[in-house]
């Protein structure tokens, strides 16, 4: 099941790169656009992702490691960066794709995160097992801030469009 899911998260990405406007990397990390949202994320040896997704002025960060998790239920997550450790909650949730849903670890973006990542080379995860193991995953965050950059920048584009459309008319 653990492998299933990690397909699926791999998917998701593609689904991305299939439906996306435009995909650009930036490092180890993408930003891309597709049906009103953007996303930024990057991914460890197949195994991991990272990302962020924002939709009508709201962003997300997610987290899929392969392990199953029931949606609506908060799991705790350890993530260290160039600031300090931060432990936060993350709500188990489901996201639709072409191939069906996919079910990750969603967390609220906040200024502190933000720039923790954006100060850091590097990010791990550390994610609590039953077997009081924990599961880690490292992520570069080379070009994080490069393609985080151009969501914002993208997203407050469309945004303007849509609230002037006579103005993209125009140019």
């Amino acid at each position: 099941m653990c492998r299933l899911l990690i397909l699926c998260c791999l998917a998701l990405g593609s689904v991305f790169n299939a439906c996306a406007d435009d995909r650009i990397q930036h490092g180890d990390w993408s930003s891309q656009f597709s049906e009103g949202m953007g996303e930024v994320s990057t991914h460890e040896n197949g195994g991991s992702m990272f990302g962020m997704l924002c939709k009508d002025d709201s962003c997300r960060y997610y987290f899929a490691n392969g392990i199953d998790c029931e949606p609506g239920n908060n799991y705790p997550l350890m993530v260290t960066t160039a600031a300090g450790a931060l432990a936060f909650d993350a709500v188990c949730d489901q996201m639709e794709t072409a191939n069906g849903g996919v079910l990750l670890y969603w967390f609220n973006e906040s200024p502190q995160l933000n720039a923790a990542f954006r100060e850091s080379t590097a990010v791990g995860f550390a994610f609590p097992m039953t077997n009081g193991q924990f599961r880690t995953s490292k992520f570069s965050m080379k070009g994080y801030g490069e393609a985080v950059e151009r969501l914002v920048n993208g997203l407050r584009a469309k945004q303007e469009a849509e609230q002037n459309p006579d103005a993209a008319d125009r140019t």
